[in-house]
């Protein structure tokens, strides 16, 4: 018996996989279309696409014994304590990669793009093994630093890998999106301290050398040498806007290189993130004000790479009924496993769904409960995505790309005080 059958696994014939089975892809990441190699499939269209692209190494969960589902909440705890402890180990090692990486960069060494090749490939293979939702390690740090600005990088490789899977994007093509985003931040480097940290509401006005930083940041690529013209643009423009609003240049539209509309949106992400704001709350921004400026389909993948429920979160389910997250699962981030509750008065003998198997359901909207008592919820009317928010629930419009079921809501009330 060999190591994949020793573990739970067994080979997979494409053509009898189905709906509900967890599959592991065993190859690299830039060579299978998915996020992640390990996942549930959840999806007519993720059955299609393993059709179509037939990876050669594909291997199905074997059905656990008679009585183990006894133990998984169990596991569940123990699995949750293995993966803060593995998520604290690789938040230590992506620091240190990514320290070694930006030295480089700032030293001018001709070496660096290798340095930065070896830096994205760790951070794509541990999206590659992981099944868990992104986690993004730069606001566990406050502040600006160079220890945060290590780990913005970090966290832009990571969402632009997954932006750039979503979207489609073929193997060259993500290997120069995530480069990019590595080597974006070179420029934000040789900014005095006063000057690296962003107004995420825009109400101080901007150095004029903070506003050189990314073509600063495209001069030390080129100085270092190895980059190639591909992403010394994209490093060059990723601040620039498609309605001549951005900086250093004011491009228009038609003149920005179009994967740097990604870097430029997840850096926008990231501004709204700081100082302990919510990724809900900035998500609700984003999908609010920036939707028209750096489109539906960037914000939209956006929103669904880095969006999750955490659990013990309140959601408004499309039935109008409340629910609370009880498990999230990476393949299917957008339908969670949900406790629902007929009576917001009396939170207990729930039902349990699997957002995932109802595609009647969905997540209309996540409930702020933190300063409002829960009988506030108990007398609106129900509502479906497109009408208004029940009264007493904090929502804001958002959007995702077509054929989700997942619509962010928040209101910039909240996201004021989150």
């Amino acid at each position: 018996m060999n190591g994949s059958q020793q573990e739970g696994w067994e080979p997979a014939q494409i053509a009898q996989l189905r709906i509900g089975q967890h599959i592991r892809i065993d190859h690299r990441w830039f060579d299978h279309p998915f996020v992640r190699r390990m996942f549930r499939i959840s999806t007519e269209s993720e059955l299609q696409v393993l059709r179509d692209k037939a990876p050669a190494r594909v291997f199905v969960r074997q059905d656990p014994p008679e009585g183990e589902p006894a133990l998984v909440a169990v596991a569940d705890t123990r699995n949750q304590r293995e993966g803060l402890a593995s998520a604290q180990a690789r938040m230590r090692e992506s620091l240190q990669r990514a320290q070694q990486a930006y030295s480089a960069l700032g030293y001018g060494d001709p070496n660096a793009v290798s340095i930065i090749d070896e830096f994205v490939d760790f951070l794509v293979a541990l999206l590659n093994n992981s099944t868990s939702p992104l986690a993004l390690l730069a606001n566990s740090l406050p502040g600006i630093s160079s220890q945060r600005i290590a780990l913005l990088g970090s966290d832009a490789v990571t969402m632009a890998a997954v932006i750039g899977k979503r979207m489609g994007m073929g193997r060259d093509d993500l290997r120069e999106l995530t480069r990019a985003a590595a080597a974006h931040v070179a420029g934000l480097m040789r900014l005095p301290p006063h000057l690296m940290d962003e107004d995420a509401d825009a109400t101080t006005h901007r150095d004029s050398l903070f506003l050189g930083y990314p073509t600063l940041g495209a001069k030390i690529l080129e100085q270092c040498g190895g980059f190639s013209p591909a992403v010394v643009r994209m490093v060059r423009e990723h601040r620039e806007r498609p309605d001549g609003r951005g900086f250093p240049q004011s491009l228009q539209a038609k003149s920005i290189h179009p994967h740097a509309l990604i870097l430029g949106a997840i850096r926008e992400f990231q501004i709204r993130c700081s100082g302990g704001r919510s990724q809900v709350a900035s998500l609700a921004y984003l999908n609010k004000h920036l939707r028209p400026v750096y489109g539906a389909d960037i914000i939209g993948h956006l929103t669904l790479s880095v969006l999750i429920y955490p659990v013990g979160a309140h959601v408004q389910l499309s039935d109008g009924r409340m629910a609370r997250i009880t498990r999230s699962e990476e393949a299917a981030r957008a339908s969670p496993v949900v406790e629902a509750f007929q009576d917001v008065n009396s939170l207990s003998g729930g039902e349990t769904i699997d957002l995932a198997q109802r595609r009647d359901l969905a997540i209309v909207r996540v409930l702020d409960t933190s300063w409002r008592p829960p009988k506030l919820f108990a007398h609106g009317k129900r509502t479906t995505g497109t009408e208004p928010a029940t009264p007493g629930v904090a929502a804001a419009d958002a959007a995702v790309p077509e054929g989700s079921k997942m619509v962010v809501s928040l209101d910039e009330d909240v996201a004021a005080r989150a």
